[in-house]
């Protein structure tokens, strides 16, 4: 599978840490040190032509340079560091501070992107992203993450109602968000916990609440109803942080 990226910072991380071809159409500053970059990491760089460069792009909103990344085919993610769940619990264990997300029909891939970016800066130690109903990790997604999602290790599952039950069984506490649960400042996080993000629209399905040990919200006094899920996210995972002291 490949991943097209266009924007200078995700390519400059997505080449840390993965592999591909980078594609140049014109020269600058920016796009010669992308260039030193890709040569110190073994990866090919190839000049095309601005008209190739638009049909790759499908725009030519581009800035003349592309990233065409290399993913492995059986995760959304660009970091492959766990093979799967069970491979990620065996490399963890006995890690008594965990911190895992399981995001929960969020489609939106500007709010995955803005998760991503939160997960790297709070060390996230892995993101759960179902293959349906879900955003995939694309262009858009590296794009507002910055690079972040270069770095998070995640992975695609199947069953989230498992994956939860996976967890619980090595030791997990599985805390959902919703604005009915009890505040999160108020609540222990530490230890090994999963947050399970929902969508802003319909929040976390029926069954994945069920599957949750507690709910947790954010105490607000705005007139709006809801914060956007990737705020939810980031103050979330500082309060997970935080209360590690």
């Amino acid at each position: 599978m490949e991943r097209i990226i266009s924007s200078y910072h995700s390519i400059m991380e997505s080449m840390k840490t993965g592999e591909g071809t980078l594609y140049v159409c014109k020269s600058n500053k920016r796009i010669s040190d992308l260039e030193s970059l890709a040569k110190s990491k073994n990866i090919t760089v190839t000049d095309i032509t601005p008209d190739q460069m638009n049909k790759m792009s499908g725009s030519d909103g581009h800035k003349g340079v592309l990233f065409v990344q290399t993913v492995p085919k059986n995760s959304p993610g660009s970091t492959q560091k766990y093979g799967d769940l069970k491979n990620f619990l065996q490399c963890k264990e006995g890690e008594e501070q965990l911190l895992v997300l399981l995001l929960d029909g969020i489609t939106d891939p500007h709010n995955l992107g803005a998760i991503l970016r939160s997960a790297d800066l709070f060390s996230v130690d892995l993101v759960l992203i179902p293959g349906n109903r879900s955003a995939g990790i694309n262009a858009t997604v590296a794009k507002v993450s910055v690079g972040a999602h270069a770095w998070v290790p995640s992975l695609q599952i199947s069953n989230s109602a498992r994956a939860l039950e996976t967890l619980k069984e090595n030791g997990f506490w599985v805390y959902g968000a919703d604005m009915g649960g009890s505040t999160a400042a108020k609540t222990d996080l530490k230890g090994r916990t999963c947050l399970v993000l929902g969508s802003e629209g319909k929040g976390i399905s029926r069954l994945l609440k069920d599957k949750c040990d507690t709910m947790v919200s954010i105490p607000t006094s705005g007139h709006v109803d809801s914060l956007n899920v990737s705020v939810a996210a980031g103050i979330l995972m500082y309060e997970v942080i935080r209360q590690r002291g």
